[in-house]
């Protein structure tokens, strides 16, 4: 026994003069070399340690062990306390003693060869290169745990045993020790030694939480942080060894920059399992909405499912009743239209849903709206635009943005393909979605599109349906329709560069002059191209063919905006003569004076007709048809026949930031 504690002693001298001891410790966790190699020596064998059990019995040593410290480094501070029961492992649980003991031996005599940090290391490794990850940290800290603590138990004798092996282990001269700084020391120890105990618990309770959600398994990475561990392990068994020893002799170690690594070891490791922790909560509530969103028993259940109504049950508000609150109850048994968007939902929108909503058959067929809000921004701006769009509704809504539940908006995206543009998903009184976007529906059709099933759907769409009508409302062209009865001449073009409406209006202006009944209007783009887009979305829904007159018509407005910057529509009252761009109409136009305004006469051609022939004379059509088709809808055909010949047409894609135009 004497050889044994002379071979410490030994051991213990070069510890001292070696400067360089905390620089080749903490070097280690930065050499990617050698930990590479280090990470390679794993091969676990099939059987393997009950991590769980075992870190349990290192939790209630070392939360015990930790608390005396606490109390000899400052007895007259205000002490935490270690848990008052006792947790015991699993019943019939034996800890793997051999190995145990065999690392304790590891970290304690051979560890003090300080020069040979490394060896020491790679010697640890390789005694534990047969068990799992986590299980080489527990077993590691494991014997810290036990080394430590069969120390400190001593420090509160209660009998002539314990008293005579404390005075042998040299407490006494440590508890009543003046040395301010040698106490210090223990003190970072002892803090150190905490913080490494709450590291491997998140990598234990990570391992065995995360088996039923193997997409989370990486959140963490366990192999290099057993090795950061079991590095933490080394050098506080190292130090604390050399501590105990020296007593009086002891010089002193400034542990300072080794507890800055463990600090950050430990702040990375903790973030992981909170991050770990959130999202498998996440996962967890999207399999939760995802069975209601699949299957509900009821409207309500889906509605509470949309947003975090634990607290208060009345969250329920409508705009024009700022001082009311009202149940998500009171929605049962109806069906529910559910206004998705974010803080852009148009005036023009509103404007439409209130007319419906004020149709007496709206509330005698048990309808309700109720706004749903998916809002990223926060801020005082973002809760005033909040509360201004909420007051102008006459329905349902919540009284804060924050309300909804984060996972919904996920699966509102997924399930119902909301993107930004405002939608309209209408719930049966049982919860199913019977139109899951009838926004295209309400904002061509109004209240007659009520509602809103494939029937009525069906009913709208008339083979002899106007096509100049049905684009252009008295929204977008005041009084089309009595413009339409004259029978005169209607242009009716859009642009969003000003410069192109300049230069079709001054060719404009001199046919006018010259008493051609033609009424224009320059349309407001962001409403049109609302309507459009609808009128898009809705006919290829329906599958609806390219050469159908008014799918081409709607192609080719949104095809000659997208790529010729502007689109202009030329109809002798409700009769389309050409839907064609921006520039090929200016060009036509700007020769009117000197190359085709002799044709115009009362005998000769129509002034639709001569445009049409000099139109054709000068511009060839394109030998081939292409149509863009904007994202935003839901239906893209796998197939469309081309209007000029009997070939299918091919389908590219194409990306292009359009800086927030229509």
């Amino acid at each position: 026994m004497a050889s044994f504690f002379n071979n410490i002693w030994d051991s213990i001298i070069p510890f001292l003069g070696d400067q360089n001891i905390s620089k080749n410790l903490l070097s280690i966790f930065d050499d990617e070399k050698f930990r590479k190699e280090m990470l390679d020596t794993h091969a676990p064998d099939e059987g393997d340690v009950d991590v769980q059990s075992l870190f349990l019995l290192i939790n209630n040593t070392l939360s015990e062990a930790t608390v005396i410290v606490d109390s000899v480094v400052n007895p007259k501070g205000t002490q935490g306390s270690a848990s008052t029961a006792f947790k015991p492992p699993e019943e019939g649980f034996n800890p793997p003693i051999a190995a145990i003991n065999e690392v304790a031996c590891q970290i304690t005599c051979k560890a003090l060869d300080t020069k040979n940090v490394r060896k020491t290391f790679e010697s640890l490794f390789r005694k534990l290169l047969t068990y799992s990850w986590v299980a080489k940290a527990v077993i590691t800290l494991s014997s810290l745990a036990l080394y430590y603590s069969d120390f400190w138990l001593l420090a509160q004798p209660t009998g002539k045993l314990t008293k005579s092996m404390a005075i042998l282990k040299g407490l006494p001269a440590i508890t009543k020790s003046p040395d301010v700084q040698k106490i210090q020391v223990f003190r970072d120890l002892n803090d150190i030694i905490k913080i490494i105990l709450s590291m491997t618990e998140c990598i234990v309770e990570f391992e065995h939480d995360s088996k039923d959600v193997p997409e989370l398994s990486t959140t963490i990475d366990i192999p290099g942080s057993v090795y950061q561990i079991i590095i933490c392990v080394l050098v506080c068994s190292i130090q604390f060894t050399s501590l105990i020893n020296l007593v009086d002799d002891y010089k002193g170690k400034d542990l300072q920059p080794f507890a800055r690594k463990v600090n950050k070891i430990n702040h990375s490791i903790q973030a992981d399992f909170e991050d770990y922790k959130h999202r498998k909560a996440e996962i967890r509530e999207y399999q939760r909405l995802g069975r209601i969103f699949n299957a509900p028993t009821d409207n309500v259940e889906l509605i509470k499912a949309l947003f975090y109504f634990k607290d208060d049950p009345q969250r329920l508000f409508i705009g024009s009743e700022p001082d009311k609150k009202y149940k998500v109850e009171s929605l049962r048994k109806k069906c529910v239209m559910l206004l998705i968007s974010d803080l852009n939902l148009s005036p023009n929108d509103i404007s439409i849903l209130k007319m419906i909503y004020k149709e007496p058959k709206f509330k005698e067929k048990c309808y309700e709206i109720m706004w749903v809000p998916i809002i990223d921004q926060e801020g005082e701006d973002t809760i005033n635009q909040f509360k201004h769009l909420q007051s102008q509704m006459l329905w349902y809504s919540v009284c804060s943005p924050t309300l909804i539940n984060k996972v919904a908006i996920k699966m509102i995206k997924e399930k119902w393909h909301f993107r930004q543009k405002t939608i309209v998903t209408v719930l049966d009184p049982q919860g199913r979605v019977s139109n899951q976007n009838a926004m295209s529906l309400i904002r061509v059709w109004g209240w007659h599109a009520f509602p809103f099933t494939d029937s009525v759907i069906a009913d709208l769409w008339k083979p002899d349906i106007d096509r100049f009508e049905l684009l252009v409302t008295d929204m977008i062209f005041p009084n089309i329709h009595e413009v339409i009865k004259s029978e005169k001449y209607i242009l009716l073009y859009g642009s969003e560069d000003p410069k192109a409406i300049q230069e079709i209006e001054e060719p404009l202006k001199k046919i006018k002059d010259d008493g051609i009944p033609i009424v224009s209007h320059n349309v407001n783009m962001p409403l049109f191209w609302s309507r459009l887009e609808s009128c898009m979305h809705l006919k290829l829904q329906t599958n609806a063919n390219v050469p159908e007159a008014l799918m081409r018509d709607i192609l080719n407005l949104y095809t000659n905006f997208k790529r010729h910057g502007g689109f202009v529509v030329l109809t002798k009252g409700s009769r389309i003569v050409t839907n064609d761009s921006i520039v090929t109409v200016t060009e036509v136009f700007s020769k009117y004076e000197t190359e085709w305004k002799s044709q115009v006469t009362p005998n000769g051609m129509t002034f639709d007709m001569a445009f049409m022939d000099f139109r054709n004379q000068v511009y060839d059509p394109p030998r081939c048809n292409d149509f863009c088709i904007p994202t935003i809808v839901d239906y893209i055909p796998e197939n469309m026949k081309c209007p000029d010949c009997p070939s299918m047409m091919k389908i590219n894609f194409n990306f292009e930031c359009c800086h927030g135009a229509h």
